[in-house]
């Protein structure tokens, strides 16, 4: 049965591999017949040369030299593809902006170098649709929306007269590991999502907005899975030029100083009377003399002769003493990360911690003396330093920035400044120099964090690493701000390292394959160090441009900032531009061109 089986399933495959033969001849004739009637015309309709002939049918020896692109089949198709082409180019432009401070950006590559190899295909907003994606696409200014939150009284981390680019990775850096900050760690993803999809906005984001997942996430397929766009995009993007070992101008200079109301201040979301100070200052109430008349410092604990004296006193006795100490001094916050711009250069004014502990007869002897607490009028802060600032002179009570008074937001009539460290110690309007044995181990940095006390010196990850220090940040670039081609550009910007000195700065523009070093030499360690950077684009096209820093004790950058420029021949006119008036969050990109049509 089963060898009569086979026979029948051999002899039907026969009959029906005839059939199909004989079903596919008429086919195969027709498209025979169809293209020898195509090949006759398109000989009909062309003149050939013999060498042309001779090229078409590949004999030996034959060149190309002055042959048609018309002799060849297929042209017309090919011309059809470029139309094609050409109209989703001019379809899928990228769009400009020109921000409220007047600055263009232009935050997708136009992609110049690729059109001319690959027909004109535009990738990036057709196919990956920048245009409409990252934090950028919707909020043109981060920091303005985070001044413009509701419910809440979150802190823009940047002093607005640096114009730092708020990103999403400054979100990260605090949302991320904040012990003793943020009650829960690792929930910025929890956070965003409920923002967008949740009560109130989900309905404007994924309807007029028409947001998803990918506005947001990057699918990749290297095993890290979704990333953010913002994160990845500029290796994704096509038109980006890449420099190897980029040249440019370096200079650096630690003297510039910022006015007193430019200096950063995050006073406005930390306790009451911090909220109070950053109150007077925006409605602009002037702080009475009487205040700083009427102050009274004591400086008590382990020393021999505790005191109390009034605020004027002391400055009068130290400026008759000769130890006034007026001098350009910075503040870096331990919270500011990569790009961000939590910084500040100014003069101070002040009397060192150190002398005010010698009018108190010095420390006292046989004692395990380890810091010196800072406490605040308001009983809201009692931060300890170490000894080692104390003792070294970079410790002072300062009542003069800039050589004028302390404004309410700085801490009028006093407020402490201890040099080389985050500001956290600072405190604003203390009344108190208290010297203890129970200050923190000043290397236990996540024992500062999660108490509050001493002075951490930087940022931290969950397994102790430094997340920003160094920390090198180029400023007022935008994303895709629009320079002039063939002229020199300035990035400026500044590096730091809190109490140590920084050796190297570094420059790539190939996504880190090259790097060119420029060494600072002697540096000022209790001074920012502002930088500027003089780079001449050489053709039109889109550019990225990184940096980082190197410690004398070898630490580098743990996170490297980059910024994308645009090079373009011809600078557009502001009318040829989508004007965003409200930074905060701008109108959809199809709302604007519907608008525009409108119009």
């Amino acid at each position: 049965m089963r060898t009569q089986s086979k026979l029948i399933v051999a002899t039907m495959c026969a009959v029906l591999g005839v059939a199909g033969i004989a079903g596919c001849a008429p086919k195969a004739n027709e498209s025979a017949t169809a293209n020898e009637q195509s090949q006759a015309q398109t000989e009909e309709a062309t003149e050939y040369t013999d060498e042309q002939k001779a090229i078409i049918a590949g004999e030996e020896g034959a060149t190309y030299d002055n042959i048609s692109l018309d002799a060849y089949p297929g042209k017309d198709y090919l011309d059809g593809l470029h139309e094609m082409w050409d109209s989703k180019a001019e379809e899928y432009v990228p769009e400009i902006r020109t921000l409220p401070d007047g600055q263009m950006v232009q935050r997708t590559p136009s992609e110049l170098v690729e059109r001319a190899r690959q027909g004109m295909t535009p990738y990036n907003i057709y196919r990956l649709n920048n245009d409409n994606r990252g934090c950028n696409s919707c909020h043109a200014d981060l920091n303005k929306v985070l001044e413009n939150l509701s419910q809440t009284m979150h802190p823009s981390p940047n002093s607005e007269i640096l114009n730092a680019e708020m990103t999403v990775d400054q979100c990260l850096f605090c949302h991320t590991y904040s012990p003793g900050y943020i009650p829960t760690q690792y929930e910025f993803g929890t956070l965003m999502h409920n923002v967008h999809y949740g009560i109130e906005y989900a309905d404007e984001f994924e309807d007029e907005y028409k947001g998803n997942c990918y506005s947001c996430h990057d699918a990749t397929n290297d095993g890290l899975g979704m990333m953010l766009w913002d994160e990845t995009k500029f290796e994704r993007l096509r038109g980006v030029t890449k420099v190897e070992n980029v040249e440019g101008e370096f200079s650096i200079d630690q003297d510039t100083i910022m006015e007193q109301e430019d200096m950063f201040n995050m006073d406005a979301w930390n306790r009451l009377y911090d909220r109070m100070r950053s109150g007077a200052e925006y409605a602009d109430t002037p702080m009475p003399e009487s205040l700083f008349e009427s102050w009274p410092i004591t400086v008590d604990g382990e020393v021999n002769e505790p005191y109390t004296a009034m605020l004027p006193d002391l400055v009068k006795e130290a400026e008759d003493a000769g130890v006034v100490v007026t001098k350009v001094s910075k503040e870096v916050c331990n919270w500011n990360g990569t790009g961000a711009g939590s910084v500040s250069n100014v003069e101070i004014t002040g009397i060192p911690v150190s002398w005010l502990i010698e009018k108190a007869g010095g420390y006292k002897e046989g004692v395990d003396i380890n810091g010196v607490r800072v406490m605040r009028a308001d009983g809201s802060s009692k931060r300890a330093m170490p000894l080692d600032k104390v003792d070294g002179n970079e410790a002072f009570l300062v009542y003069e920035i800039n050589g004028e008074r302390l404004t309410a937001a700085n801490g009028f009539p006093c407020t402490n400044w201890c040099e080389g460290v985050d500001p956290e110690v600072n405190s604003k309007q203390m009344n108190e120099y208290k010297v203890v044995t129970d200050a923190p181990d000043f290397n236990d940095h996540v024992y500062e964090f999660e108490h509050h006390d001493g002075n951490p010196n930087g940022w931290i990850d969950a397994e102790g690493n430094w997340t920003n220090k160094p920390n090198a940040t180029i400023l007022d670039v935008p994303e895709g701000l629009i320079i002039k081609n063939g002229e020199p550009y300035t990035f400026h910007g500044y590096v730091d390292a809190y109490d140590e000195r920084i050796a190297s700065v570094e420059f790539s523009m190939d996504f880190g394959k090259t790097w060119t070093t420029f060494d600072l030499g002697e540096t000022d360690v209790n001074k920012l160090i502002w930088f500027d950077f003089t780079w001449t684009p050489q053709e039109e096209s889109a550019y990225c441009l990184q940096i980082r820093a190197t410690t004398e004790t070898g630490l580098v950058s743990p996170y490297t900032q980059t910024v994308m420029v645009n090079a373009k021949d011809t600078m557009p006119e502001t009318d040829e531009t989508t004007v965003i008036e409200t930074a905060a969050l701008v109108a959809p990109k199809a709302t604007v061109e519907a608008t525009k049509e409108g119009e």
